[in-house]
């Protein structure tokens, strides 16, 4: 019999992950720097009838974010996998928050697609826990996370479940 290992396991499983949920608007500059172009609202359409990519950044005000975590850098582009992937930090404690939008389709009528080694705790309203902090949801047809990092441990999932609400709303 012939035995996968966790290295190869986690190859496949991320190339599925980044499948599902389209191409980042951020890149990467040679610097290290990451920084993304602004996208339209997603209220927006192309000329081609389709939906325009979502700016993560957009989603969350600094009254939504800054209670959490306190002064933060205002919300930055950043890489991950998603369509669109934004995170807030502050600097003095490390505590941060990061939204990432996976591209339409991802989340076909509004149900999360099982991923191998990604099927987590269940949460409120179709909310899945999975390490690292990380609430996964669907916002429409669109697979996203919210992942928030504090002090406060296992109050960062009630808040994740907040900030969920808030940005299946705005998406």
């Amino acid at each position: 019999m012939k035995r996968t290992t966790p290295t190869a396991f986690l190859i496949a499983s991320l190339a599925v992950g980044a499948a599902a949920c389209g191409t980042s608007t951020a890149s990467t500059s040679a610097d290290g720097r990451t920084s993304g172009k602004p996208s339209a609202t997603p209220a927006a359409r192309e000329d081609s009838g389709t939906r325009a990519p979502v700016d993560a950044c957009t989603l969350l005000k600094p009254a939504d974010v800054t209670p959490v975590i306190g002064k933060n850098d205002g919300g930055r582009p950043t890489s991950g996998v998603g369509e669109s992937v934004c995170g807030w930090e502050n600097p003095d404690t490390y505590h941060s928050i990061t939204v990432s939008v996976g591209g339409p389709g991802t989340a076909a009528a509004g149900r999360l697609k099982d991923e191998p080694g990604a099927t987590g705790e269940a949460g409120p309203d179709g909310i899945r826990f999975l390490s690292g902090g990380v609430a996964r949801f669907a916002a429409g047809d669109r697979d996203c996370q919210v992942q928030v990092v504090t002090a406060a441990g296992a109050d960062d999932r009630s808040t994740a479940v907040k900030l969920v609400g808030l940005l299946r709303d705005r998406i």
